[in-house]
């Protein structure tokens, strides 16, 4: 069962769930969303996933609501507002982990404002280990620009090779410069229907036991 907590962020107050993990904390992590005018929430199928991944290895787990979406204030902005949020929240909660490793993940639009908070924060006090899942990184849907800012480090990158939203051509040319590894998922949609299987396996894989 997940604790409701409310953290102070720039448009003020941030719905935060948080889950605890059996025995000893051996990390913490943070968890984003996909778009919240397009349903989703922290209780999304994927981000739950991310979630319990990170719960089985130790880990004490937040997931926001982004601004604006189930009780946390303020008004949906694009990506931009909640990448500040979600920096405020990064910063608030390293303060009760001060000696814990941190890890973080995204699904589609939480990936795009996880790869922004990623990119925006100094070497020292970013994750240690990022998992993004279905990434935005070119026009989505005809609806609209996402622009992805480079980034490097431990990044787990999971996508459905039919992905309809954001396309896995795009992925590849966003990636190609970086040289980065892609893990693709064969058939696999943009909510990975029928794959959540796979995808624990591909992050399983990933994340290092400490």
């Amino acid at each position: 069962m997940s604790e409701q907590i409310f953290l102070q962020g720039p448009a003020g107050q941030l719905e935060v769930f948080v889950d605890y993990p059996q025995g000893e904390v051996k990390g913490f992590a943070l968890v984003c969303h996909p778009h919240p005018l397009q349903g989703g929430t922290p209780q999304h199928k994927v981000p739950a996933l991310l979630a319990q991944m990170f719960l089985e290895r130790g880990c004490m787990v937040y997931r926001p609501s982004f601004r604006g979406s189930g009780q946390s204030t303020g008004e949906h902005d694009k990506g931009h507002g909640e990448t500040d949020d979600i920096l405020e929240i990064i910063q608030q909660i390293r303060c009760k982990h001060i000696s814990l490793p941190f890890y973080a993940g995204g699904f589609s639009f939480g990936a795009h404002v996880m790869a922004k908070c990623f990119h925006a924060l100094p070497d020292e006090i970013k994750p240690k280990q990022l998992i993004l899942c279905g990434l935005p990184t070119a026009t989505v849907a005809g609806v609209r620009h996402y622009v992805t800012p480079q980034i490097k480090g431990d990044i787990l990158f999971l996508h459905g090779e039919a992905d309809e939203v954001t396309l896995l051509s795009d992925l590849i040319e966003w990636a190609k410069p970086q040289r980065h590894l892609l893990t693709i998922l064969p058939g696999a949609n943009h909510f990975f229907t029928g794959y959540l299987k796979q995808l624990r396996v591909a992050i399983s894989r990933f994340l290092v036991d400490e």
